[in-house]
Order: structure tokens, then sequence, then C-alpha cells
């Protein structure tokens, strides 16, 4: 039965409700709907039959719209017909779909609902709850807190809980709240990173002096059921920097007992940078200095990435044989420090005459893959880069992230960096970035004149006519195809330079010009002493397309040459 675009019959409009529902039965959502728009008193006695039936066939997705439009009046009616208020649509409940869109008032009330699942997770594993953490929405947080049946630790597909999600956002008000409802701090996720590990990554103190105070809010015996026995008291001891605890606690058997995470008592006081209780514990003959936590990290890899040099000077100077250690990543102490912007720590660490500073780390989450060169190139640190350079084995053209420290510099241009690295030895300034660019053809395609200047200024050491992978160009063509007529005068003082070096299309410098009607960077290279070949078709091309001032260009050089009488014209050939 189709009734869209027609009238109501007379006969419709005069039967009883009831006797309309019965009709309603019989049809589908959208007749009925149809049916109700043809006559404004049909609308209203049909409005039930439309919502029993959205609520039998349609998942009560009216529920949802309701939400979103926060119609509480609507919702209520739908409530009182038995609508589903945990029907997931578009995988969101009625809830989280008040959460997202801050319908507060629908929210109390499917809140308020006895049948409403307040822990109810969506395929990716969000709850209500994770919603409004993510739109940092306090107030929301707060009454849904108050639940009594609010499961807080609950985790998402990934085992990230909402204090995970709020010490990522960097909120410290979300944080402070769901550490003092008893979010536990220590649920790690599937990549092993607890919302305290995130907190240390994140590397903001504020948010990392919350977990702390929570720590010593809820007191040592509370404390000590998060670990195992003794070991978590020794940490606890030495964390708190309290010497007495600690020769009491160093007194116990499982001194070198491990935690949920792997870390040992030496772990937690060497990342916090208590030198005290570091030196006791590397006392004890048990305490394993090159011990590995769940991400392979030793006491070094946990000082270093927290930036304290005496800890670290002290781990060194116990034993250097994890100075090279590394991680799951592959960040050995020295990435750490250098990544981390610890400039004394990374001095300390280069002091040592096995440091490996060819590491590439940063395989992580949060870090591309570099060397500890490639950070100072990037924060433009020329002390640091100094010190890097210093250091004999140092090789300054690993690739990471594709592209080599040199390449980098060149990208950004970084001049003062730049300088610095070609005065080491080995540097190769001629080394295609693995996209396919050739230095020079990189720096000139971005336009900066001084790396240009810096590269040039190199003489026989550059190859100024090396072709980039892509289109197989020299620089000469890439200036002038981007009319960089400063670059260009720059490049052609190279005693060098090639003008009739052709590119993958058969194209020269001056047939580029040519085509892209340059005229500036056309009469520059004519002024160019150095002999241009097959000057007759570039000048045909001109003519061709009525660019006449290039054209007498180069018919004027073409007879220039001709009185000199070197000119080699390969007109016959076309």
């Amino acid at each position: 039965m189709d009734v869209s675009g027609l009238a109501a019959p007379a006969i419709l409009l005069d039967l009883p409700t009831e006797i309309l529902w019965e009709v309603a039965d019989t049809l589908k959502g959208h007749e009925i709907s149809a049916l109700a728009r043809t006559s404004r008193t049909l609308y209203p006695k049909l409005r039930l039959a439309l919502i029993k039936y959205n609520v039998r066939h349609q998942n009560s997705s009216a529920l949802h719209w309701a939400a979103k439009t926060n119609d509480t009046k609507f919702a209520k009616t739908l409530l009182s017909y038995r609508a589903n208020v945990n029907a997931l649509v578009n995988d969101c409940s009625p809830l989280m779909t008040a959460v997202q869109r801050r319908s507060r008032s629908t929210f109390k009330l499917f809140l308020r609902n006895q049948t409403t699942s307040v822990n109810l997770r969506n395929k990716a594993g969000k709850s209500a709850l994770w919603y409004s953490v993510e739109k940092k929405s306090s107030a929301v947080v707060r009454r849904l807190l108050k639940h009594p049946d609010i499961e807080i630790d609950l985790s998402h597909c990934e085992r990230q809980t909402v204090l995970w999600l709020a010490v990522f956002h960097q909120n410290r008000e979300l944080v402070a709240l769901l550490l003092s409802k008893g979010a536990n701090p220590n649920a790690a996720d599937q990549d092993g990173i607890s919302p305290w590990i995130e907190a240390c990554i994140k590397n903001k103190n504020v948010i990392k002096d919350l977990f702390l105070d929570h720590w010593n809010s809820i007191g040592p015996k509370l404390k000590s059921e998060t670990c195992t026995g003794n070991a978590e008291m020794i940490r606890d001891a030495a964390n708190n920097d309290d010497p007495g605890a600690l020769r009491v606690q160093l007194g116990g058997e499982n001194v070198d007992a491990v935690d949920h995470q792997g870390r040992t008592a030496l772990h937690l006081p060497a990342a916090h940078g208590n030198f005290s209780a570091v030196e006791s514990l590397l006392c004890q003959r048990s305490i394993d200095p090159g011990a590995l936590d769940q991400r392979n990290r030793t006491p070094l890899h946990a000082a270093a990435m927290g930036g304290h040099l005496a800890v670290v000077d002290l781990l060194l100077r116990r034993t250097n044989a994890f100075l090279n250690c590394q991680d799951i990543h592959g960040n050995t102490p020295l990435w750490w420090a250098a990544s981390r912007h610890h400039d004394d720590v990374t001095k300390r660490l280069l002091s040592e005459d096995d440091v490996d500073v060819n590491v590439v780390g940063g395989g992580g989450r949060y870090d591309r893959p570099s060397t500890s060169l490639h950070h100072a190139v990037r924060r433009l640190d020329t002390v640091v880069l100094r010190w890097l350079l210093a250091v004999p084995s140092l090789d300054p053209n690993i690739c990471a992230s594709f592209q080599s420290p040199l390449c980098l510099a060149i990208r950004e241009g970084h001049t003062a960096v730049l300088r610095l690295l070609l005065t080491h030895k080995d540097i190769q300034i001629n080394a295609q970035h693995p996209g396919g660019d050739a230095p020079l053809c990189l720096t000139t395609e971005n336009g900066n004149v001084d790396v240009v200047k810096l590269l040039v200024a190199q003489g026989s050491r550059l190859k100024i006519n090396q072709l980039n992978r892509i289109d197989e160009e020299t620089a000469v063509s890439v200036a002038i195809r981007n009319a960089s007529l400063h670059i260009l005068h720059i490049l052609l003082q190279h005693l060098d330079i090639n003008l009739n070096q052709h590119n993958r299309w058969g194209e020269t410098a001056l047939l580029i010009g040519v085509r892209e009607g340059n005229i500036e960077g056309v009469k520059r290279l004519l002024q160019d002493p150095r002999p241009i070949y097959s000057l007759g078709i570039p000048a045909e091309i001109a003519k061709s397309r009525k660019k006449n001032v290039i054209e007498k260009l180069i018919r004027d050089r073409i007879e220039h040459n001709s009185r000199r009488g070197y000119y080699r014209d390969q007109t016959a050939s076309i």
C-alpha cells in the first residue's frame, strides 16, 4: 500500500482513533508516516502507532533522535511504551548519544531509568563514562560517578581506562576526580602503558603530582596491596626518601623481587632521581643494576628519561655495562636523554668511550624512528650537535624516518646546523634522500637560498649536476622550473655546471625555461659563457608559442656563437 503523495480520503478522517490504529498495524513504518502526513488531523491520531512501530521494528531509534535533540518529553513518551534504552544505533546507546551531544535533560532522564545499563560498551569498548571524559565534560563525569553501578576501570578495546584517557588529554581536573573515586593508576593497556606511565611520558609535573599525592593519601597499607610484598615496601621507602625505613626493608629476603610491570626496587627511585635511595640499594649484593622491566628498560634508562644527572653518574660509576642496552623499541639511555632535551645527562653519557651514538630508536607509539643526531638537528641544538660530531664512531649519514640528518637540516632550512654538519669529514652531501631527491635538488625545490649557498660553496665536493630520481632533473632545471632566479644565479657560479644535461623527458634547463615562459631565467642562462647546444630547438618552440622576447634572446645568442666560431647547432636533426 503506497499512500505517499495522496490526500487523505474523507472517510479516514472520520474513523475513530482505535480503528486507525488497527489499520496502521497492517502497514510498514514509512507507510504509516506517509499516511500521517496526508492530513494535519491524522498525525496526532497516528503518532502513537508510529511510536509503537519504532519500538517493535526499528530498534527504538527514535530514542536516539530524542537524545540528539534533547527532547525530554518525547523521550519520556517513548520510554513509557517500553522503548529499549540500551539499544545500540550507530554503535551508540541513547545514553552515549546524550553524552556526546551534551543533551543534559535526556542524559539525566536516561540515567534515572532503572533499566539503563550505565556500563554498556559498544564494539570499540567505549562506555558513556569514556565519552564524557573524551568530551572533557566534568559535570557529566561527576554525575556518572555518583551512579551506584558505575565501573570506573572499564577498559576499551585497547585496554585503556578512562583515567588513562584523562591523562592523555592532560586534564588535571578529571584526573584528580577519577583518582578520588578509586580509579586504578596502574591499569596497563595492551602496550603496558598505565595512566601513571602515560603521565611520565607526557612529562607533565602537575599531572604526576596528582598521582604522588594520591599514593601518599591512601597510606602504605593499601598501597602495598597493589604490588608484590617486600619489594614494593622497599620501593615505597626509596621513593619517599626515608633512609630509616629503607634500611629496615633492605634486611628482607625478597629485595630483588619485581612488581607487575617487572620493575625492581631500583627502577622507581632512579626514575624519580632519589640519589640516596639508589646509593643505598646499590650497596646490596642482591640488587642487579642492569635488571630489565617489562619494556626492557634498566634503572639507567629510568634515570636518563627523567634527566637525573647525579643518579646517571652514580649508575655509570658502578658499571657502564648497560650503557647501550636497548628497550623494546630500540631506545638506549642516550637516545632518551637526547630526545627529552636533558643536555647535562646527554653530555655525561657521551663522555663514556663505549657509548653507541648510532642507535636508531623511537619505534614506539609516540616517536618516529631517529638517532640522537636527528634529535639535535630537529631542535636546532648546535651545542649538543658539536658534542655528537666529536664522537669518533659517529655515522652522520644514517637514515631514519626516510631522511638523514643532512636532509632533515636541508628540509627544515637550518643553516647553522647544516654548517656544522658539513664540517664532518664523513658527511655525504650527495647522498640521495630515500624519497628520490638529491640534497641540492631538495633545497632548490624548497627555495632556501642560504642552504644553496652553503652547498655550492663546497666546490668539487658537491656534484652540481646530480639528478634527482623522480624527474632526473638537475638543480638548475629545478630552479628554472620554479622561477627561482636568485638560486639559479648561485648555481651558475659553480665551475662544473653542465647546462646541456637532459631530464627524463629529454628537456634541458633552457627548454624548460622556454616552456614555462621564464624570461629572466632564460636570459640568465643565455648570459652564461659556457656552451649551450641545440639552441635552434628552443628558438623554434618559443616561436611556435609566440614567446617573442624569449625567441629574440635565443636568436641573439645563436648569432653571438656564430661570430665566435664555436656554435654547433643541431637543427639539421629536427
